[in-house]
């Protein structure tokens, strides 16, 4: 799908590098690991790095203009140390009235290292946007 701006988040709220974008459909994103996301001593990514890479992919998917999460449930698969790239990739998978829900994988080479569902809430209908 061709790329278009994002609405319920800013570029700079983006964790990873978004590569593809269907809106209300899939996405994709990468992240390069460094130094300052991992503990010290076991040299192994901190998660909720993984976790903000699967959030604001599924933020970024769906299509509102202001949305949050509503329930996620996540799954740390395998530890990721630092320097390895995680590619994560979102589906919608259902919708209903505001909610979207959206199963997110991350993969580093082909082993899956982490997954989330999340339950996102679109704001966009909460705010009493009736058309006259």
């Amino acid at each position: 799908g061709a790329y278009r701006k994002l609405r319920s988040l800013k570029g700079r709220e983006i964790v990873g590098d978004l590569y593809d974008l269907e809106r209300g459909v899939r996405a994709l994103s990468v992240l390069e690991t460094t130094a300052d996301m991992v503990f010290e001593k076991s040299k192994v990514v901190r998660g909720h790095f993984m976790f903000a890479q699967a959030e604001s992919l599924a933020l970024a998917v769906i299509d509102a203009e202001a949305a949050l999460t509503g329930v996620a449930n996540i799954k740390y698969k395998q530890p990721v140390r630092v320097g390895q790239r995680l590619f994560a990739q979102a589906e919608v998978t259902r919708r209903r009235q505001n909610k979207y829900f959206v199963a997110v994988r991350t993969y580093e080479s082909n082993q899956e290292v982490f997954r989330a569902k999340f339950i996102m809430v679109s704001l966009d209908e909460e705010r009493g946007t009736t058309e006259p």
